[in-house]
């Protein structure tokens, strides 16, 4: 009976044990499940809020110029060393990109500025730039493309005389009516939705 009783308790403690380190490991399990989704939760809450405050910074960035000014004369060369005006060939807003191939920002940004161009044919994106020689930004747009774009050369930098810039990449919003009345200095997502409804609000 002794015996009996001694083996029913020692049955019954391996038993209790096992239990107990059957109930940890699930609990233990179930923890780390339910740790990994909050992750993944704060991990999407996160960059949801990263996003919007990207975005919002992008609208922030753009200057509204106090007292505008039109530009419908203004001269342009072509990478064939070309002229033409502005007002040759008409559009719903005017893009122009003051940039050069040294400078890393400015390349950063061809991208968005060649898918928003694609995004809304009715407007010009205009690049000019403002490299040493010609050849430099010629050979930038041979190995990077960026088909969508228009591409000038500001060979004696009369087209800068008539814009007021702080660095590059410096772009000025320009109206159908070839009037300048706003301006991003810097690099914004320029094909982002909250930009195109920006630009379509003005």
């Amino acid at each position: 009976k002794g015996f009996l009783q001694t083996y029913h308790s020692r049955g019954f403690y391996y038993f209790f044990c096992l239990f107990f380190f059957s109930y940890n490991l699930c609990f233990i399990k179930y923890s780390i499940m339910i740790k990994k989704k909050l992750i993944s939760l704060i991990t999407l809450l996160f960059l949801f809020h990263l996003t919007s405050n990207l975005i919002s910074n992008d609208i922030e960035k753009i200057q509204i110029i106090k007292e505008p000014y039109y530009i419908n004369n203004l001269e342009l060369m072509n990478y064939n060393e070309n002229y033409t005006l502005l007002d040759d060939k008409p559009a719903s807003y005017f893009i122009i990109n003051f940039w050069a191939s040294w400078c890393a920002p400015c390349i950063k940004e061809m991208k968005s500025l060649n898918s928003l161009q694609e995004k809304v044919p009715s407007l010009r994106v205009i690049t000019i730039s403002q490299d040493k020689s010609l050849d430099l930004a010629k050979n930038f747009f041979k190995k990077n493309k960026h088909k969508a774009l228009e591409k000038y050369f500001d060979k004696d930098k009369k087209i800068l005389s008539k814009f007021s810039l702080r660095g590059l990449p410096t772009t000025f919003i320009v109206d159908k009516d070839y009037k300048v009345f706003a301006k991003v200095e810097g690099i914004i997502e320029w094909d982002s939705k909250s930009f195109i409804n920006w630009l379509n609000a003005n």
